[in-house]
């Protein structure tokens, strides 16, 4: 990534995280755009070029997305060959190969803080998490040879979500996010599921 993108990047994260440290000081409806501008030190047209209003810099990206070098990867079979853990890493890609991704973990938790204090955010969340598991459902079924809305790469794609989600939890619980701690706790969450599974502990 050049400069350019990568302060564009930092100027967007910006005004996401002012928006959420501004409406969980104040209330959603006491925060207006041009508030989030002057806390993340731009102008009101420099928002716009980035967000359409307030709620879209309080929802902001969404979960971490599998990029497309991580995509072509994984839909051509690899790295390992085997499906489960092959899901396990496309999903764990875009939060450890990115050394931008880790902080994001703090904002994550500060979005969560918002939800809980403005639940009517509740739906557009969701629908960023539903964007993201449609994105791994079409590498699962391009992978698998299926149809994108097939019930296979659906419901794959949305346990592993589960499982990734449930990882950053307990990392995040247990106050250990680095990315050793990451991967040790989601081979261990993604070999209890296979296990479960297969009912091998049965």
């Amino acid at each position: 990534m050049g400069l350019r993108e990568r302060k564009k990047r930092a100027t967007r994260r910006a005004l996401q995280r002012a928006a959420v440290q501004l409406a969980i000081e104040r209330g959603l409806e006491h925060v207006t755009v041009d508030d989030i501008a002057a806390a993340a030190d731009v102008s009101t047209r420099t928002f716009f070029n980035y967000f359409s209003g307030k709620e879209d810099a309080l929802i902001g990206d969404g979960p971490p997305t599998p990029g497309e070098e991580a995509r072509r990867v994984f839909v051509d079979g690899g790295p390992t060959g085997d499906l489960v853990d092959d899901l396990k890493v496309f999903l764990l890609a875009p939060i450890i190969d990115d050394e931008e991704a880790l902080p994001l973990l703090e904002d994550l938790r500060q979005r969560k803080r918002l939800i809980e204090l403005e639940p009517q955010l509740i739906p557009r969340v969701m629908a960023t998490f539903h964007a993201m598991e449609q994105v791994v459902a079409e590498a699962v079924a391009a992978r698998l040879g299926d149809a994108a809305d097939d019930l296979r790469p659906q419901l794959l794609s949305t346990v592993a979500a589960a499982a990734i989600r449930f990882t950053m939890k307990r990392t995040t619980w247990s106050g250990q996010e680095g990315p050793e701690n990451i991967r040790a706790m989601s081979d261990e969450v993604f070999d209890v599921l296979r296990r479960a599974l297969a009912r091998e502990d049965r």
